[in-house]
């Protein structure tokens, strides 16, 4: 039987644990990365960094388990978004009062100094509010104190005989129920892909659960958690979750009421899709506070007090997106501090051709995205009333490269939706935020371009790429 081993793991300047493995040193990174969310309670992305003695004691990236032994020192860096401890409330993933995260932070389109309102930057205080993505590791929780201590033992069995356990249906319940309430942190509709995450992560955390004769050694595993987060949705339309709600039978169309047919469910990264009311809210009052908001989105020096109430309103509006898709004259009347924006900035160039050279390279077409008129062509209102989805940029006659811009503005639908954004990167980077507001999709032409803004520079939803994205992203890591 392995050795017992003891590692330190440093969270935080003042806070350290000790990590206790009974059953000896894991086999892999991704193993340890388990082995210390479940037995420290610790959710969210991170990597690790050992304390490398030929490197005068600095941390240095583990990758690596031959580099550490019993009673090394690790060192846990978090991603951007904070971790969430056991029994801690889900924060908002962005907070408008401190404006803590914007697209520049993921995709360097936008500049310092930029003050906007859109859904993507704030979301109210509520059950569903989450605050991580779907995660690269998926955080096997540390189940009930009996189920744990079995799977403990059984664990530790397995390590010194390579007996596999199986599980009675008590066990396995308890399994599949602790799986599915970790699930519906991050989302309550998954992917294969995702399920077969879930499982693998499962059964290396507890290689006791593998399955005999299994090819992947959790393919029992999978199926019994699709018919689990089945049944757990069932659970949550009758406490009135509006991400499931939404899919209810009664909300499709006539003759179209399978539970299969348009399925409502986030498809490019989002966090918080389709939101509850906060806690003390009815549509009825907020809807209140939206018709309130027409009027306080017209007076001077009331920035704050407009962020404070759409970001009161989040659910209402992404509701009201999610279920009735409204054409979007319709909605920018119905919120117009939505398409609202405060300041903007200086003209950059560079951005902007980085922008349309993305285009030509992924053998799309830039004027889909970016489409340039002079100021005295008089077809312009013509032009923006065609166009469905893009950017449109207004220029004087006779100006250099370098010059601001008359206009730079938000089309959709044949709409102007936001004016006077200064550049075309930071249009750009509202243009995403709007994607997701409005719950718009990619246009087909532009598919490419947008799965490189989201996946790579985002860095959101970025397991699966497609052939010409992965192409690049191995030639931008080189």
């Amino acid at each position: 039987m392995a050795a017992m081993v003891k590692l330190r793991i440093i969270f935080s300047e003042n806070d350290s644990r000790r990590l206790i493995l009974p059953n000896g040193m894991p086999e892999s990174v991704s193993e340890l990365v388990q082995q210390i969310k479940g037995q420290c309670g610790v959710n969210g992305d991170f990597r690790l960094q050992f304390m490398d003695a030929e490197f005068g004691n600095e941390f240095t990236n583990l990758e690596s388990m031959s580099d550490i032994q019993d009673k090394s020192t690790i060192k846990v860096i978090f991603s951007s978004v904070a971790p969430v401890e056991p029994g801690e409330p889900l924060l908002p993933l962005y907070s408008s009062a401190a404006t803590s995260r914007t697209l520049d932070d993921s995709s360097s389109l936008s500049s310092p100094g930029n003050s906007f309102d859109t859904d993507i930057l704030s979301s109210p205080e509520s059950t569903s509010s989450r605050a991580t993505a779907w995660p690269d590791v998926f955080p096997i929780p540390r189940f009930s104190y009996d189920t744990q201590l079995q799977l403990d033992r059984a664990n530790a069995t397995f390590k010194e005989t390579g007996a596999l356990l199986n599980p009675d249906h008590k066990i396995k319940s308890a399994i599949l129920d602790g799986l599915a309430e970790t699930i519906v942190q991050y989302k309550v509709y998954l992917s294969d892909r995702e399920f077969d995450e879930v499982a693998e992560a499962l059964v290396t955390t507890h290689p006791c659960l593998k399955e005999p004769g299994s090819v992947t050694g959790y393919g029992g595993w999978k199926t019994s958690l699709k018919y689990k987060l089945a049944n757990y949705r069932t659970k949550l339309r009758r406490l009135g979750c509006p991400e499931v709600t939404v899919n209810s039978l009664k909300h499709k169309p006539d003759g179209k009421c399978t539970p299969a047919y348009g399925v409502k469910k986030p498809k490019k990264a989002e966090v918080n899709y389709c939101p509850t009311y906060p806690a003390g809210e009815t549509a009825e009052t907020l809807e209140e506070i939206r018709v309130d908001l027409l009027s306080e989105v017209k007076k001077k020096n009331n920035d704050h007090r407009v962020a404070a109430m759409m970001e009161k309103t989040l659910a209402l509006r992404r509701q009201e997106v999610i279920r009735e898709a409204p054409m979007i004259a319709d909605f920018k009347m119905r919120w117009p501090a939505l398409f609202h924006v405060c300041e903007t900035a200086a003209v950059e160039v560079r951005r902007e051709r980085i922008l349309k050279g993305l285009c030509v390279y992924l053998n799309e077409d830039p004027e889909k995205l970016v489409k340039d008129y002079l100021d005295v062509d008089k077809s312009i209102a013509t032009a923006i009333a065609e166009t469905v989805f893009g950017i449109c940029v207004i220029r004087s006659e006779g100006a250099e490269p370098g010059d601001d811009p008359q206009d730079v503005m938000i089309v959709l639908e044949g709409v102007e939706v936001m004016g006077e954004l200064g550049n075309v990167a930071f249009a750009v980077a509202m243009l995403l935020g709007l994607v997701y507001s409005l719950n718009l999709s990619y246009p087909p032409e532009l598919r490419y371009t947008f799965e490189v803004l989201q996946k790579i520079l985002m860095e959101l939803d970025a397991h699966k790429l497609s052939n010409k994205v992965q192409v690049l992203k191995t030639l931008l890591s080189r």
